[in-house]
């Protein structure tokens, strides 16, 4: 065999080295003829420099060159790469190897760009060309791998099958692994490590190995060298007393697995015994895994439920701040509505996070029914709508007691002159008028109080300074009853959206409060501010009173259900709690309190719209 030539080992595999006579240490730089996209895999040091070059150029051409594989870092290997990219002079030359290796490659000077194997999904395309890579790490280096090329079925194996042979032979006798085991004994680093590479190569359909140093492997000596490869002590299984710290390392795991399954079966427990759904999900949104609550929840089995992706327990009305909410790596949980496996909505509370699972990428999804709670929700806010029927009532009384008394008082008149004989036509028709008038303006009162508390069925843009005066009409007549004063200066060019209702019902249990209040310390000059202003886009209405405040413990709490520094007698508690849900889960604005110099005040903040024409 002619060494001062290329030696083509399969179609289009050259090798391209240089034989260096009574040197055990042998090594081996191949070629792939690839048009203008041709490959040199583990080029060498200087001293086999001039050899590759020289046989290259008889192949091919150095300019074909486009890719240059570094299996590893070590200068047997890697120190001839400089002089080869002046010679090969292209600007796209690419040098392929593992991320890990380039920081050490990259100290003999290198200028080209690399190909990072572990960031291009271990393959290689170039024309009909395809290399695949298989990571083989701590066979000798961190970062070492092999290449393969399905068609010849040849794989290029770096350190992996090497040998140190003092009659070197091309390709590889019977006696291989003799001259092989030395070599690996001393640079493979444990016999596990090792054998984990040699399982991965032994999954591949193999015709040729050719590896780095020592000789080439032909298919027929392949399955029984790797047979006695993974049987072969090396790197630390060759120091005296480690298979007795193996065996002691091995027992240490073992508890901890048992540990470890045991802390798993209590997560399992906790989670089944949880009342949230929780949900896991692969990256795209197929479910993979639920807890017992998830079941219960969705009226769903396991099997049932993992046929589904994790969009499809959402409504068509939630979709959109669901996706967006899966576009994050974490969200906060917010209100959604969900659907059950029959088809029925049910409002949810959703919180969700990514996480890692058997080392893949997931995303937990927890889920609280609200269905419930909503009920008890709905509850309250019929409760305290009939503590705003009994205000209702007393507002229209007062509203009514005046044309009552008109009305009864013509009446009398009217019997008196009758009885008399003196009633003239012309003025029972005047009288009558009068009566007819008193009864309008009473239907016309009942028809404000009936329509304010008639809940919006959909939501509207509305003027701030409306909704005041409504609430202001509906409470005057228990203001000036009890000389209450009332400040207020109208803005309308202040516009919301919203339920007008709903915000005009706010207002009047906050006005109703600050009443109630005044009366209740018998405040003098008595007074109610209320003002409307604008910052930052949002429109902020401020109701202040001169009633001394609200004391800091009651503050703290004066938002909470049932919560009331009133009689039994007198209130619920209900008001200003229903006034927040409104206001912050209905639309979308914040209600809070705060004491003043004088008294309390609450504000309202709600984004500022301009009104639909």
């Amino acid at each position: 065999m002619d060494f001062t030539q290329p030696i083509e080992i399969a179609k289009n595999i050259y090798w391209v080295g240089k034989y260096l006579e009574n040197d055990p240490f042998q090594c081996h730089p191949y070629f792939i003829e690839n048009g203008d996209e041709s490959v040199l895999i583990d080029p060498g040091s200087m001293l086999e420099f001039d050899m590759v070059v020289k046989k290259i150029n008889t192949i091919s051409s150095m300019q074909s060159v486009k890719y240059i594989i570094l299996h590893h870092q070590d200068p047997d290997l890697a120190a001839a790469v400089p002089e080869f990219e002046k010679l090969i002079n292209r600007d796209d030359l690419l040098v392929v190897t593992h991320s890990r290796m380039v920081p050490l490659v990259k100290h003999y000077m290198i200028m080209s760009d690399y190909y990072e194997i572990d960031k291009r999904a271990f393959k290689l395309h170039a024309g009909e060309l395809q290399l695949q890579f298989l990571t083989t790490p701590y066979c000798h280096s961190p970062g070492a791998f092999v290449s393969y090329e399905p068609v010849t079925k040849t794989l290029f194996s770096g350190d992996i099958f090497g040998g140190i042979e003092e009659s070197w032979e091309f390709y590889a006798q019977d006696d291989y692994f003799d001259k092989a085991k030395q070599f690996h004994a001393e640079y493979m680093p444990s016999k596990d490590i090792f054998n984990y590479a040699l399982s991965k190569i032994e999954t591949l359909d193999l015709e040729l190995i050719a590896p780095q140093h020592g000789s080439v492997i032909q298919k027929e000596q392949i399955a029984p060298l790797i047979r006695q490869m993974k049987a072969l002590e090396c790197g630390l299984y060759i120091e005296e007393g480690y298979h007795e710290q193996l065996i002691d390392t091995i027992d240490a795991l073992k508890r901890k697995d048992s540990a470890l399954l045991e802390s798993l079966s209590h997560f399992q427990i906790l989670m089944d015994t949880m009342h949230e759904a929780v949900i896991v999900s692969a990256e795209d949104n197929t479910i993979i895994d639920l807890n017992a609550a998830t079941e219960h929840i969705f009226t769903a089995t396991k099997p049932e439920f993992m046929k589904r992706k994790l969009l499809d327990i959402v409504s068509k009305h939630g979709l959109k701040p669901f996706e967006q909410a899966l576009l994050m790596d974490q969200f906060d949980p917010f209100e959604v509505t969900l659907t059950r496996q029959d088809g029925e909505e049910f409002p949810a509370l959703v919180g969700g996070r990514k996480s890692h699972r058997d080392n893949l990428p997931v995303r937990i999804t927890t889920v609280i029914d609200l269905s419930e709670l909503k009920e008890k929700e709905s509850l309250l806010f019929q409760k305290a709508k009939m503590a705003d029927m009994g205000e209702m009532i007393g507002n229209i009384a007062h509203q009514w007691r005046q044309p009552l008394s008109m009305i009864t008082m013509i009446i009398a008149v009217l019997k008196e002159k009758s009885a008399r004989r003196v009633l003239k036509d012309e003025e029972l028709g005047a009288k009558l008028g009068e009566v007819e008038t008193s009864i309008q303006y009473m239907s016309g009162t009942m028809d404000d109080f009936m329509s304010f508390y008639r809940p919006n069925k959909t939501k509207e843009d509305f003027c701030i300074s409306h909704a005041v005066e409504r609430a202001i009409e509906i409470l005057n007549p228990g203001l000036r009853e009890n000389c209450i004063a009332l400040a207020f200066a109208p803005r309308c060019d202040f516009y919301v959206h919203g339920y007008m209702n709903e915000y005009t019902q706010v207002l009047v249990s906050m006005l109703t409060n600050a009443k109630d209040l005044l009366i209740h310390r018998k405040v003098k000059l008595a007074y109610i501010k209320i003002k409307i202003s604008e910052k930052n886009g949002r429109v902020i209405l401020e109701i202040m009173d001169n009633a001394g405040g609200m004391k800091g413990k009651n503050l703290d709490r004066v938002f909470e259900p049932y919560f009331t520094t009133k009689h039994k007698s007198s209130g619920t508690g209900l008001g200003l709690y229903i006034s927040k849900m409104i206001i912050e889960n209905s639309m979308n604005g914040t209600l809070r309190a705060e004491n003043m110099d004088e008294g309390a005040k609450f504000t309202i903040e709600m984004e500022r719209v301009v009104p639909n024409e």
